[in-house]
């Protein structure tokens, strides 16, 4: 419910008023009705709630409920009725106190001015209270007696908190006048004349100075009371066994016209002894007193009490109290935050501070001859100011687009008064009406703490963009409170902040895979028009994401990059293979922000030379990008064997074993062929202060063992698995290689994928029947075409073969098959010559460099196996259109039916890699 509580004081009156605002017609109404019941009961109380009375050894109490607000206090006996003032209270032994639960204790002497005695025994203390009633905001007085049967000790000396009292037994020597008849103080011939107060240094008044001066002297037949409250002119200190003591002694003069008789009184109270040592509060009371007692004397008994109440053994356990005697002490240990105290908020310079009350309360009892003395101190102290900083707890949940903010912790007398959000004081009234949540939360240890929630959306809250991916929120915010009953006040500011992550920023991951890079892009929630990506130097766009095999959309990019595409930083060429790098850089067009960069680098396992039969050496040697040289400035031995080719990333050498410098040696049954391609720079002038530029060097070698040629280079050649290639349907199946020249010899295999080729070299392709031994079958080629990725059906497609004819004779060429002693029947073959640089001509037409990047090729056949005796359908035996003579009839170009899926055999071979 909306609801809050103020507090307020009315002249001498502590009144808390509970002001109930409800800001929600349906809440007016529950507001209302709790309203009237909390009256109800408040009446209810006010009628059933009695003052409580109870004898305390020499003292006797009045507790009045907190419910119940007193105005005034009055002594009474039988002959009148007294209005307490604090000045009349200590000089007649009265006191007056609150504690922390708002109730109201009043406390007097058995000795008391207006106590009614009948004897030393039987002592009856009558009170008058004038209270106001809430309920009926109305005046009411209560009279409140007690009687206490106490037995006195021949001394009584009382240390209160107002006022020091000594009551002395048998103060009149016993002068018989008569036999039945005891001299008395009332009688007319004996009577008070003078009182001499110490200084210490003596001063006599008569029985009206004294008590004009505030103090009190009463006398019976039996008990002579001198009264006197602290820091008086006629009192003085002393320093007693440590311990600071306040001292009040007198002679009291009795003259009759023949004797005279002095009467010595004392009390001596401690006003300091008390002292902190970490968590508990030490007090010591010294047990001799010097001015009390004589050099012989005997403690009898030693009791500890807490607000004027003695405790019993089991009870001092029970709350950690401790007492001890030592040889001139009785020391007493109370923690702090015992239950008999409490503690109180203070403020100081703005700060906030607690202190720890309690009374705690000694009796000693001691002998001299046979006189006893009884003597009560109470004692209340207090521990010096402690710091108490509040303490925040930041509770935000970011999702939640608020502050919420727990603060704590605080005594009950502390409230909040406003918060200042920015620089706006908003006070508690205030913040409920604007829909702020501030809530009050209680604890069983009698504190309290507050917690505040405010959304994000408040106009103070201070919104900065420190990150990518964060947002910080901030807000300064001072909260006011106030210290009842005094009304002081102190502040606590505090800056709240919070991140929220409310981008989710691009990132960019990828994989190596045989011969080229997977790169994944995920946008994150950055706006795809937004997001600017480069691969390496180069930013990609529409036309450069053509020229890879890519899939895009709104939310990430995922790019096939080969390995040897100008886009790639090759750092080395190892034992292991190539080692290569591609950098992706993202940042964010419309506000320049730069994302995290990623760096993969993969080591590729590809042959870049080639030692052919006839003694032919291809090499491709990619620009390494830790080395500073032109690929076109290369060389074998021979300084004039330059690249055959050459770009700025590359170059290609073909030569042949017995050129250009190589050499020759025998091991065993094999000839070994060596060169070196180096990159040397001319000489420095012996004068020239400047380091060489290290030379570039790099091996080739081929070994020829008999027949067999392998091809080695400086890395580890590892053999790949072939990739997947469909086989046709049937019992007959179909296969496609690629032959390593043009006579059909010798053919790559498994291991040798991916293959590197040159954009300039024709590559020569066999179709056949690889376990057919049926003279009656055929085989025909009906489409081939190229990809750049494995699946036949994908984007960008080159038709190499249509409908059985080549695309065009400058690119693609049939190529006859005869028997040979590898093939018994060359109906089970076919081949075709694939021109690449016609291949990807259409493709240079580009001027964006990255046009001219390295292809990563797929080869696709669909194949079709016919017979040979039917000739009618054209499907095996057909003519193409010549581009000689293009008379020739369309009708016989075109086959007599189309052919179904069915009928075909598909095939696939790659990836290729041309640059």
């Amino acid at each position: 419910m909306r609801c809050f509580e103020t507090g307020y004081v009315w002249g001498c009156l502590n009144i808390k008023v509970w002001t109930t605002r409800c800001f929600d017609y349906y809440f007016f109404h529950v507001c209302r009705a709790l309203w009237l019941m909390t009256t109800l009961i408040s009446t209810f109380a006010d009628t059933f709630e009695e003052i409580q009375a109870e004898c305390l050894g020499n003292r006797v109490q009045f507790t009045l409920p907190g419910s119940l607000s007193l105005l005034e206090v009055y002594a009474v006996n039988n002959t009148q009725t007294v209005l307490l003032t604090p000045f009349l209270a200590a000089q007649c032994g009265y006191t007056q106190k609150s504690d922390p639960w708002g109730n109201m204790i009043v406390s007097a002497s058995l000795q008391s001015c207006f106590a009614e005695k009948q004897g030393d025994k039987e002592i009856k203390v009558a009170m008058k209270f004038k209270l106001y009633k809430l309920s009926t905001l109305s005046e009411k007085v209560h009279e409140v007696s007690k009687s206490c049967s106490y037995t006195m000790a021949s001394r009584e000396i009382l240390c209160d908190t107002n006022f020091m009292e000594v009551s002395i037994r048998n103060a009149i020597p016993d002068v018989k006048a008569a036999p039945v008849k005891q001299w008395s103080i009332d009688m007319p011939n004996l009577k008070l004349w003078r009182i001499i107060l110490f200084t210490p240094e003596e001063r006599a008044f008569d029985k009206e100075t004294i008590e004009q001066k505030g103090y009190s002297l009463y006398s019976s037949p039996t008990r002579l009371v001198m009264r006197s409250p602290y820091n008086m002119a006629e009192t003085y200190a002393r320093h007693i066994e440590e311990i600071d003591m306040m001292v009040f002694k007198s002679v009291v003069l009795f003259r009759e016209r023949w004797m005279m008789t002095i009467v010595e009184s004392a009390a001596v109270c401690p006003t300091s002894g008390a002292s902190v040592e970490g968590d508990t509060i030490f007090w010591r009371l010294p047990l001799r007193i010097t001015p009390l007692v004589s050099s012989e004397f005997e403690i009898l008994e030693v009791h500890m009490g807490v607000n004027g109440r003695r405790l019993t053994p089991n009870e001092m356990a029970s709350h950690s109290y401790n007492m001890r005697l030592t040889e001139s002490h009785v020391v007493v240990g109370i923690p702090i935050g015992a239950p008999d105290g409490y503690f109180k908020s203070h403020t100081l310079k703005d700060q906030y501070h607690i202190s720890y009350t309690i009374e705690p309360m000694l009796e000693l009892l001691w002998r001299e001859g046979v006189d006893k003395t009884k003597y009560t101190v109470l004692f209340p102290m207090t521990t010096p100011l402690t710091p108490w900083p509040p303490q925040i707890a930041d509770k935000t949940e970011p999702d939640q687009k608020m502050f919420d903010v727990f603060l704590g912790y605080f005594l009950p007398d502390v409230e909040l008064l406003s918060v200042t959000i920015g620089s706006e004081l908003i006070t508690v009234p205030e913040l409920i009406f604007k829909g702020i949540v501030l809530q009050e939360h209680s604890f069983p240890n009698d504190t309290k703490a507050f917690s505040l929630q405010i959304p994000f959306s408040e106009p103070h809250v201070q919104i900065k963009k420190v990150h990518l991916d964060k947002t910080t929120y901030t807000l300064p915010v001072v909260f006011g409170f106030t210290v009842l009953p005094d009304h002081s006040s102190f502040s606590h500011s505090a800056e709240l902040e919070t991140s929220v992550t409310d981008t989710v920023l691009p990132k960019a991951e990828g994989s190596c895979h045989q011969d080229h890079f997977d790169m994944h892009v995920a946008f994150g929630s950055v706006p795809s028009s937004e997001l600017k990506i480069k691969l390496g130097q180069t930013e990609l766009n529409d036309e450069i994401l053509q020229q890879f095999e890519h899939h895009l959309n709104k939310t990430h990019l995922t790019i096939v990059v080969p390995f040897l595409s100008p886009v790639v930083a090759l750092e080395s060429v190892q034992l292991t293979g190539i080692e290569g790098r591609i950098d992706v850089k993202m940042y964010n067009s419309m506000n320049n922000w730069k994302f995290n960069d990623v760096s993969l680098t993969c080591t590729f396992l590809v042959k870049l030379s080639e030692c052919f039969p006839n003694g032919t050496v291809t090499v491709v040697l990619p620009k390494l990008e830790s080395v500073q040289y032109l690929p076109g400035e290369l060389s074998l031995r021979d300084p004039t064997c330059k690249p055959y080719y050459n770009e700025d990333h590359f170059a290609y050498f073909r030569y042949n074993v017995t050129s250009c410098g190589t050499t020759r040696k025998f091991v065993e049954d094999t000839m070994i062929y060596e060169n070196e391609i180096t990159s040397k720079t001319d000489p420095l002038p012996q004068t020239s202060e400047l380091e060489p530029e290290p030379e570039y060097r790099f091996i080739v070698s081929c070994v020829y063992v008999a027949n067999a040629t392998e091809s080695m280079i400086f890395h580890a050649v590892s053999h790949f698995k072939e990739p997947h290639a469909d086989v046709g349907k049937g019992e007959l199946s179909v296969s496609l290689k690629l032959s390593q020249d043009m006579v059909y010899k010798l053919f790559y295999h498994e291991g040798d994928y991916p293959l590197l080729k040159f954009l300039k070299q024709p590559l020569y392709f066999e179709v056949g029947m690889d376990h057919s031994r049926d003279s009656k079958m055929a085989v025909g080629l009906e489409n081939c075409w190229a990809t750049l990725t494995k699946d036949k059906e994908s984007k960008p497609r080159w038709d190499l073969i249509v409908d059985g004819c080549p695309k065009g004779p400058e690119q693609t060429k049939i190529r006859p098959v005869i028997a040979d002693d590898r093939i018994d029947i060359p109906d089970h073959f076919k081949r075709f010559e694939v021109k690449m640089l016609d291949f990807t001509e259409k493709d240079r037409s580009s001027t964006n460099d990255a046009a001219n990047t390295m292809r990563r090729v797929f080869i696709h056949c669909d194949v079709l196996i016919c017979h040979t005796e039917n000739t009618a359908d054209g499907r095996c035996y057909k003519q193409c259109m010549s581009p000689l003579n293009p008379q020739i009839s369309s009708s016989r170009v075109r086959r007599s039916s189309r052919l179904s899926e069915e009928d075909l055999r598909h095939v696939s071979l790659g990836p290729i890699l041309l640059i």
